[in-house]
């Protein structure tokens, strides 16, 4: 009965990560550039009780029942979110190529940080500074791809586009001058990019690639949470966290009364 207790106290707590995580995800179904994340479980083998190597850090004291399961990790799914034509020139999203593998981000780097502090995200909203520097909504530096600030001041009466490989032109009378380039990156290994807040990516290992290509200049990626998704697997997770719960109840009253009948058959 004690065993059957452990297990529905660890399917709840599975539950009520779960939760955590699609909630985060409906928070940010209208940030730019947002990936959702995923929550993994994986199934605790009965034989955990004698093979104390398997416990890593989990908790000890549900690891020793043995069985049921446990989380396992949280990953980020990098699919790209509906893009939004906004007609603003320094809003610009990414088009990585369908089924090549690989996941392109912008690179920022916050002021006074040293150039190892580099921050990766598909968040293309871009304003420029008093100096023309251009920023991203937390106010770090856009980089261009040999790590220096791009800086946007354009001449008078010029229009500004932004090309397919991140450069930034102001177009005007007196002809076209190239203000800078916006650098783009792109790795292969996903499961190395690490979120740090604010859509923001550090990257743990990750080998980024220079790639000058796919700028959509005019156009932001919206969020990539699916809110009615989100919303069903709120759902299902409140429902099993409730019958975990319910049984956990039904247990502890079941304990609750073989106790009172040995009390009393004792006295």
């Amino acid at each position: 009965m004690i065993y059957g207790m452990y297990l529905s106290t660890m399917g709840a707590l599975v539950q009520t990560h779960r939760h955590a995580t699609i909630s985060n995800n409906l928070a940010n179904a209208n940030t730019h550039g947002f990936k959702p994340d995923w929550s993994q479980f994986t199934e605790v083998p009965v034989e955990n009780e004698f093979h104390q190597d398997r416990f890593a850090l989990w908790d000890r004291i549900l690891m020793n029942t043995g069985g049921g399961v446990w989380n396992d990790t949280t990953v980020t799914n990098l699919s790209p979110g509906p893009m939004q034509e906004t007609g603003n020139p320094f809003d610009v999203a990414l088009h990585d190529e369908p089924h090549s593998g690989t996941w392109s981000f912008f690179r920022f780097r916050p002021d006074g940080a040293g150039p190892d502090r580099i921050y990766y995200s598909r968040d293309g909203h871009f304003v420029p500074d008093q100096d023309g520097i251009l920023r991203n909504v937390a106010g770090d530096m856009v980089l261009d791809p040999d790590g220096a600030p791009v800086n946007v001041t354009a001449p008078p009466r010029s229009v500004i586009t932004v090309r397919e490989d991140g450069v930034v032109v102001a177009n005007n009378p007196d002809g076209n001058a190239i203000l800078g380039q916006i650098g783009v990156f792109r790795t292969a290994d996903y499961k190395n990019m690490v979120k740090t807040g604010d859509s923001r990516f550090v990257s743990d290992g990750a080998a980024m690639e220079n790639w000058q290509n796919g700028v959509m200049g005019g156009y932001l990626e919206e969020s990539a949470t699916s809110a009615i998704e989100e919303m069903t697997n709120m759902i299902e997770a409140s429902r099993v966290y409730e019958a975990n719960m319910r049984f956990l109840t039904i247990q502890d009253e079941q304990l609750g009364n073989a106790v009172r009948r040995i009390a009393a058959r004792t006295a």
